[in-house]
């Protein structure tokens, strides 16, 4: 059965001062009171500069989507002040391997590791990142902008790296799709990818546009196909990673199906026997 994200999102709400469930219509009034300052109807220096912080804290949590917030931290001595935005990630959801969407990230993947096709017409995303990064550099603390920003990683980053990987990951789910494929995150578990694997080019690992939000259950796919390959001394080749990626679509349909797993304990010997007879007739 499907999980039902609406319902989740509505019973979770949003952990922030702005949208909170518990504090509903504060959007709405913050938009309103935007309209009339724009309309020159308001007067008042402190409270224009006031509204302006708040327009760019909603900023903020419009780029992060249902992936990140802003939030107000509270510790021994009371609640944390700070002139800068800290963005938080949400929980993520667990158990969507069997989602549709995750089935469409992984068969939209291998399509475009074969073939090079992708159904949409997909716009260049420099422009995003870069409006992005100004944006978190004026707004959000860096201690935020370094737990976003270590995807990836293969090493120790300068701040100016962190800032620019959190950008890139960020203008992602500010448009809410894969920028290689063109298919909707769907408020799917989401990691930080390569476009260019870290095994065939090491130079471009900290690079922002070569790091992208990917489907989490994808991204772990396609990332066992590079470590095998890396083994091996070289970089996985188109092929072979669409090749992956097809294998791990078909057993997530075989896995899904009671009649051939039911009452199995996954790992046990009965089960490996039951997938190896599998997987040795998948591409």
């Amino acid at each position: 059965m499907s999980v039902n994200w609406a319902k989740i999102r509505a019973d979770r709400g949003w952990n922030t001062p702005f949208t909170n469930v518990k504090n509903a219509g504060t959007r709405d009034r913050i938009n309103r009171t935007q309209i009339a300052l724009d309309n020159g109807e308001i007067d008042d220096p402190a409270f224009v500069e006031l509204m302006r912080g708040l327009e760019k804290a909603v900023e903020v949590e419009d780029i992060g989507d249902v992936y990140y917030s802003p939030m107000v931290r509270k510790g021994k001595k009371g609640y944390a002040s700070t002139d800068k935005i800290i963005l938080d990630a949400e929980e993520r959801i667990h158990d969507a391997a069997l989602e549709p969407s995750t089935f469409r990230s992984l068969i939209a993947q291998e399509r475009m590791k074969r073939d090079g096709y992708t159904a949409f017409d997909l716009q260049p995303i420099t422009t995003n990142i870069k409006r992005i990064t100004e944006l978190l550099r004026d707004e959000v603390d860096m201690v935020s902008l370094k737990k976003i920003g270590k995807a990836g990683a293969r090493g120790k980053r300068t701040d100016e790296q962190y800032l620019g990987v959190a950008a890139s990951l960020l203008a992602d789910t500010d448009r809410g799709y894969n920028r290689q494929t063109g298919v909707a995150f769907n408020g799917m578990p989401l990691d930080g990818g390569h476009l260019v694997a870290y095994s065939a080019n090491a130079a471009l690992s900290d690079d922002p546009e070569n790091i992208i939000m990917q489907n989490g259950y994808m991204n772990k796919s396609q990332s066992a196909t590079e470590k095998m390959a890396k083994g091996l001394g070289r970089e996985a080749t188109d092929k072979e990673l669409a090749d992956g990626l097809f294998r791990s679509y078909i057993r997530r349909i075989i896995e899904g199906e009671d009649l051939l797993t039911n009452g199995m304990r996954k790992n046990s010997q009965e089960y490996k026997d039951m997938m190896s007879a599998i997987n040795s007739k998948i591409v």
